[in-house]
């Protein structure tokens, strides 16, 4: 058993302040201790003697006389850079006095709610821990352990949010929340705790690693959620949740109130690429966050040394230009202050800090992992369990850090500053046990998530999606096998003297910047001056400048954030260049903007706006189709548009969608003459998403297409009918979701199907709908399924190249006519 922990020996707020300029500044701790020295000790003790010490450092560092020597970079002289320095040294030492002034004012209410919440949480990590060993939850006759993870040693987060909007006062009478938001991840259950410390917190906890009916996520993940008392969701994929945070940061700078949002990482998490981008953008745009970096020695099992080089993650924030300090991360007064002082200078408009907590995390990296980081599985138990050969844990540091446990470590400053009393502690733990189990009972005798349920919530407003058997014959006889064809949808006619592809999508914007606030475009180079990169926004500019934001080049930034803008109430509009450039961002639209609907309820109602295709010789990187990669994702919705009418009204569609709209683009379409349309001046009614269109009507031949494409189908359809083969014409217009009733109309009807589209042809859209048609419309075909698209290479570069890698007019014209004499 490890030694009980001690209170830590008293010190001066002088040597605290000493200590913090070694720290931050070490270079200047001469000229720190003179100004010490002459403030005559007052530092802490009243406003004047601070002010005077701040004098008195500020008048030693400008004594030193720089003035001759050159720029330090170009651009820059040496004074002006020197003082930027001293102004960054004064503005620290100011932040260090704040936070030790409200260490000084915190009540004795709000340290023995500290006390008890660290209490609770070990209590509450314990029974979890339980679970998984004892098995007494069962599924039919299973033992169900659950995926679960500790907190150990890392308890004394609960107290970030002791001075947090959060409470009773921030949620109004519809379950609505307008208080700070978190997104833990899973070593910060005490901070969930803080933010609404009930017994249904500790059930939802509980729940979370079980997985039975109910809250958290009704049994469809492991993570907690409670966004109706501040508590954002995280996810397995860490680099979503800073990224949602920053986006939930952009819909408070945009609304105008004064809340702050607090992203909490691990030092392995900060690792990744979509950490950097959210402090970043966060940074750029003085936006309403605080980072949390919970460096507690190691990530799973690789130590701090092989995840980064640098001396303290805290020395990470000056490459972003924020604050950044290093708190003992099982002091809970210490991580009250930094939490209370970034979160005010966030209210006052100063933009994001940067908290490194440093602790160790004494347990596994979950429950199944505690008996390789410390050699044997250990006994359930309030100690710190010992190490045991073969343990991968680094002994000398779980030997230092089990004399810091912050929940003796507290009780012992509490009992020497006679807020708590001898038993107390005992006391305060029996009774956390008991709350716990309660709950645990109920979960134990919880029912498990009714199995169809599985397929309900993926979108909003849908039927429940469950299995279809197309050769049972219930559903196969009493299929029409020959029905009408859907009624002809030809859409505006062309008019050369109309509106572009390019400009309707504009008028589209713009008609949802006019008719909602919450609307916002956020992208790369679609602010300032510019316009985007085909200038489709440059009108816009003069009229709405201030909701057409520059992102920096990060497009998990763009997408991310407009998640998590999302989700706090906003309408964005993402832009990315290229649809190409998605890849970069693939995560928060397949892990994030996909699935949080399905794991919570949530509503992600966003736009990305996605130029896409060929045809414009642009090469690999510019040209592709990636429509492929996000159609087999649920939880996402697809449009192409491939008229100026079209491409207006599904904006209004997308943008009024409770669910993420991929708007799929063509820039081949932009400004092609041929497809022009005259628009009426007023806003078009929203579309229904997921109706297609038949463009043409003949019995023949059914030719499946969308976005550009559509109109080769249409002109190989001009030429069959001067040989009398009549072909119809379907313009899919949405690929998720899927007019399935309308692609099986026109097979059952045409019986003979070309399937044609711009994408690689293994893979792409096409293979999907072939399998559609020849499974659920079997009977009606005369003939196999003919699917027409690109060579299965890369979009190449020079004009014959691509001109050969795509499906010509004449390809597509020859295989109709072998189709329709099959």
């Amino acid at each position: 058993m490890m030694s009980r922990s001690v209170p830590a020996p008293a010190t001066t707020a002088s040597a605290r302040l000493a200590a913090f300029v070694v720290e931050r500044f070490p270079f200047a701790i001469v000229a720190a201790q003179e100004a010490l020295s002459d403030s005559g000790g007052r530092v802490l003790s009243d406003p004047a003697g601070r002010q005077a010490f701040r004098k008195e450092l500020q008048r030693r560092l400008q004594t030193i006389d720089i003035a001759d020597l050159p720029e330090t970079t170009p651009g820059v002289s040496a004074v002006d850079r020197w003082n930027t320095a001293v102004a960054e040294l004064l503005d620290a030492v100011d932040g260090f006095l704040a936070r030790d002034a409200i260490v000084s004012s915190i009540t004795k209410d709000e340290k023995l709610e500290m006390m008890r919440g660290m209490v609770l949480m070990r209590a509450l990590d314990n029974r979890l821990k339980q679970f998984y060993l004892q098995g007494d939850v069962k599924y039919g006759s299973i033992g169900v352990q659950g995926k679960g993870f500790r907190s150990l040693g890392q308890e004394a987060i609960y107290a970030a949010g002791i001075r947090l909007r959060r409470g009773p006062a921030y949620r109004d009478s519809e379950g609505g929340w307008h208080g700070d938001v978190i997104c833990p991840l899973i070593r910060d259950n005490a901070l969930v705790l803080a933010m609404h410390n009930d017994p249904w917190t500790i059930r939802m906890i509980l729940n979370a690693q079980i997985g039975k009916a109910g809250p958290p996520m009704e049994g469809r993940d492991i993570h907690v959620a409670d966004f109706g008392w501040g508590v954002l969701p995280p996810t397995a994929p860490l680099g979503i949740n800073a990224v949602n945070i920053a986006g939930v940061a952009m819909a408070f700078a945009r609304e105008g109130s004064d809340r702050v949002a607090f992203s909490l990482m691990g030092e392995g998490g900060s690792s990744l690429g979509e950490w950097h981008e959210a402090i970043n953008a966060c940074a750029v745009r003085k936006l309403p966050a605080v980072f949390c970096v919970q460096n507690n020695q190691t990530a799973l099992s690789t130590p701090v040394s092989e995840q980064s080089a640098v001396r303290m993650f805290a020395d990470k924030a000056a490459g972003y230009g924020v604050p950044g300090i290093t708190v003992d991360g099982t002091d809970p007064e210490a991580i009250a202050a930094a939490f209370t002082w970034t979160g005010d200078r966030a209210r006052a408009g100063m933009g994001p800090s940067l908290i490194e907590l440093v602790s160790m995390r004494m347990c596994g990296h979950a429950h199944h992992d505690d008996m390789l980081y410390l050699g044997k599985e250990p006994p359930v138990s309030w100690e710190c369990a010992p190490v045991s050969e073969g343990a991968y844990v680094d002994r000398e540091q779980y030997e230092y850090w089990s004399k810091k446990d912050p929940i003796a470590g507290y009780a012992a400053r509490l009992l020497d500053e006679g807020l708590m009393r001898p038993g107390d502690l005992e006391k305060f733990k029996r009774e956390a046990e008991a709350m716990v189990e309660k709950e645990a009972r109920t979960i134990v005798d919880a029912p498990w998530p009714e199995p169809s349920s599985a397929g309900v919530g993926i979108l909003a407003h849908e039927p429940p999606r469950v299995r279809l058997e197309p050769l049972d014959p219930s559903t196969r006889l009493s299929v029409d096998l020959n029905p009408a064809l859907p009624p002809v949808d030809a859409g505006l006619p062309f008019d050369r003297k109309g509106t572009t592809f390019l400009e309707a999508v504009t008028a589209g914007v713009a008609d949802a910047l006019r008719s909602d606030p919450r609307v916002f475009v956020y992208g790369e180079d679609v602010g300032g001056l510019y316009g985007g990169a085909f200038l489709l926004l440059r009108p816009l500019l003069k009229e709405f400048g201030d909701r057409i934001i520059n992102s920096p080049i990060a497009e998990n930034a763009i997408f991310g954030i407009s998640v998590g803008a999302a989700i706090a109430g906003q309408r964005p509009i993402a832009e990315v260049q290229f649809n190409d450039f998605a890849a970069t961002g693939f995560n928060q639209l397949v892990n994030s903007a996909a699935k949080q609907r399905y794991r919570w309820g949530a509503s992600i109602p966003m736009v990305v706006r996605m130029p896409w295709g060929g045809l414009r010789h642009a090469g690999p990187y510019h040209s592709q189709n990636t429509e492929a990669w996000f159609y087999r994702t649920p939880g996402l919705k697809i449009v192409v548009p491939s008229t100026p009418q079209d491409a207006r009204a599904l904006m209004a569609s997308a943008v009024a969608d409770p669910d993420p709209v991929l708007y799929f683009e063509h820039i081949a379409l932009y400004r092609d003459p041929r497809i022009k349309q005259t628009l009426p001046d007023a806003a078009p009614e929203p579309m229904p998403i997921g109706k297609a269109a038949l463009r043409r009507a003949g019995d023949d031949l059914a030719i499946i297409s969308y976005g550009a494409y559509v109109h080769v189908g249409m002109r190989v359809a001009d030429k069959l009918a001067a040989d009398g083969i009549e072909a119809s014409v379907l313009d899919l217009r949405s690929l998720a979701p899927l007019d399935k009733e309308a692609v099986l109309t026109v097979a059952r009807h045409c019986n003979k199907v070309l399937i044609v589209h711009e994408d690689t042809r293994t893979g792409g859209i096409g293979e999907s709908l072939a399998a559609i048609i020849q499974e659920e419309a079997f009977e009606s075909l005369d003939a196999p399924v003919r699917i027409v698209g690109a060579l299965d290479t890369p979009v190449p570069y020079s004009p014959p190249l691509e001109e050969f890698f795509l499906p010509s007019e004449a390809q597509i014209e020859r295989a109709a006519r072998l189709l329709v004499g099959y």
